[in-house]
């Protein structure tokens, strides 16, 4: 796996803890984007073609629950005022 491969997977996989991998979602789909633009360009395929794809993916959907978890931190004191 070259050092563009591990540093998306990485960043994926960082990605996951809560609340602060938004920090690190976007990371994770531009290098895993990069990625596959640059594998694309070559005639080779390499076993981190597999490894781009997958941290572009996993970047784009814990994004997406990250981005959810933040919305619901900003609207729990709203609900917390309404139950009172």
């Amino acid at each position: 796996m070259t050092g563009l491969a591990g540093t998306a997977r990485a960043f994926a996989t960082f990605s996951i803890v809560p609340y602060l991998g938004i920090l690190f979602c976007p990371a994770a789909v531009v290098l895993g984007a990069v990625g596959i633009v640059r594998s694309r360009r070559s005639s080779q395929v390499s076993d981190s073609t597999r490894s781009y794809y997958v941290s572009t993916i996993i970047g784009l959907g814990v994004l997406g629950i990250q981005i959810w978890f933040w919305w619901i931190l900003y609207h729990v004191p709203t609900w917390v005022s309404d139950f009172k």
